[in-house]
Parts: C-alpha cells; sequence; structure tokens
C-alpha cells in the first residue's frame, strides 16, 4: 500500500508481482504495471496515462487521464478515464464504472486534473473501448462491458469514504453516493444545531406540533446568527472608522517631513 501523501505526484511503476493487492492511494503522474498475475489493483488518480502491459486474471480499479492495454488476459476494469481506453493484442477484458473510494481521494483527483470538468462523471469514457485488433472496429471482439449484476462492489480499503466519481450507468455506486449525502446534510445540521429546547416538542401531541416546534428552533438559530453577523459588521466599521482618523492624524506630520521643514 502507497498511503495517502506518499506518492505526490510522481510516476509509479508495479511490475512482477502475482497474487497480491496492491493499492496506490494517492495521486500520481502516470502508473506503468507489467506482468502481474492473479491480483489486485486499486490506481486512485493517475494525471496521465495508466499503462498495463502483460498482466492476467486481475482486477483494475483505475482513475485516470488515459488507459492502455497491451498483451493483457482476462482482466476486469472498473474505470474513470477521460479519454477512450485503448487495447492492444488483449483478449477477454471486461470493463465497468469505477468503484473505489478513499478519505482524501476528491483532493488527488483535483491534484491529477480528472475531476475539474464534471463531477458527476457524465465526461468518463470507460465504456468507449478502442480496440487496435478489432478490423470492423465494431466492438466486444476483444472486451465486453460488465452487465449490471456483474458490476464489482464499492471498495473502500481505508474504511468509510467520500465517493468522489460517478457513473451515470452504476447504479451501485450512486446508490451509496446517495446514502453518503443524506449522512452529510445530516452531519451538517447536527454540527451546527444548538441544543435542543426542552419546551418546544414534549408537549407536543401531534405531527404538526412536531413541525411547528422544529420551525421555532430553527428560527431562534437564525436570529442568533444573524445577531452575531450585525455585531461583527458593527465593530469592523468601527474599526476602520478609528483607522482612518489615526491616518489622517499624521497627514500633517507626513507633509513637514516631506517638504524637509
Amino acid at each position: 500500500m502507497k498511503k495517502p501523501g506518499s506518492v505526490q505526484g510522481q510516476p509509479f511503476v508495479i511490475d512482477n508481482c502475482n497474487d497480491c493487492t496492491l493499492l496506490v492511494l494517492d495521486h500520481c503522474a502516470q502508473a506503468q504495471i507489467d506482468n502481474v498475475s492473479d491480483s489486485k489493483i486499486f490506481i486512485g488518480a493517475s494525471a496521465d496515462s495508466v499503462f498495463v502491459r502483460n498482466c492476467s486474471n486481475c482486477i483494475f480499479t483505475v482513475a485516470c487521464g488515459q488507459l492502455r492495454t497491451r498483451d493483457c488476459q482476462n482482466c476486469t476494469f472498473n474505470l474513470y478515464c477521460k479519454t477512450e481506453p485503448v487495447i492492444e493484442t488483449s483478449s477477454n477484458l471486461k470493463f465497468g464504472p469505477f468503484n473505489g473510494a478513499y478519505p482524501g481521494h476528491r483532493g488527488d483527483l483535483l491534484d491529477a486534473g480528472l475531476e475539474e470538468e464534471d463531477v458527476d462523471g457524465n465526461d468518463d469514457k470507460w465504456r468507449n473501448v478502442f480496440d487496435f485488433n478489432d478490423p470492423s472496429k465494431t466492438g466486444e471482439k476483444n472486451w465486453r462491458l460488465l452487465r449490471p449484476d456483474e458490476r464489482q462492489a464499492l471498495w473502500c480499503p481505508l474504511g468509510k469514504a467520500e465517493l468522489c466519481i460517478i457513473s451515470s450507468s452504476s447504479d451501485v455506486v450512486a446508490t451509496e453516493r446517495q446514502k453518503l449525502a443524506t449522512e452529510e446534510r445530516n452531519a451538517v445540521v447536527d454540527d451546527y444545531s444548538f441544543e435542543e429546547s426542552k419546551t418546544c416538542t414534549p408537549f407536543a401531541k401531534d405531527e404538526d406540533q412536531k413541525k411547528e416546534g422544529t420551525t421555532f428552533h430553527y428560527k431562534i438559530k437564525a436570529i442568533v446568527c444573524g445577531g452575531w453577523s450585525i455585531m461583527w459588521t458593527a465593530v469592523n466599521s468601527v474599526q476602520e472608522f478609528c483607522l482612518n482618523l489615526f491616518f489622517k492624524a499624521f497627514q500633517p506630520i507626513n507633509k513637514m517631513l516631506a517638504s524637509g521643514e
């Protein structure tokens, strides 16, 4: 495992591995993966290309600017890619939407320039595979797209994390994102809410009264926050007024010094 902050945009190489789980949980300039078999590989954010050669029976979770493969067999790619994935002299490759997340992943994606255009993944080209060895260029001679029931489960190697890349066709990941978004919204309310008044809701006898008590609670919060904002604005105005008086008082002295009197 390369943990977040350990690669910091440098090129990265993986080679000659068998029966391994390999994690690059940071942004890199590019990644080259050679001679790997029966392994599971996570590349969090590669700014340029991820070049995979002579690999077999592997499962990849990759976010990159470009994916290139050569001489690969029986591999699955869970992919976010800003350009068309390219395969060459490869067979039985399968492609599905990106399925990985870890704490700090969004920052790594931004550092690699992968999320700036569309955070919802609508610029994702994971399904637009180009096969150099398919003369007809009709697709799926040496590769195919994963069916929805074949797609990989969400992979969070460091535990619960924010989901940053959402493909419009990734039902599993989209559902997880929706759940996380709900949790985050609730967390924001908890973090910034005042202690609930114990005189508003305990006497509510129906749902309407409960809603009214909650509305009253948020009105009190708005008044308090508004009062702080007004007071802070007034303090700033007083500071600015005093500074102006101070500089005006020294203007005659500055003129005398400038004239040599």
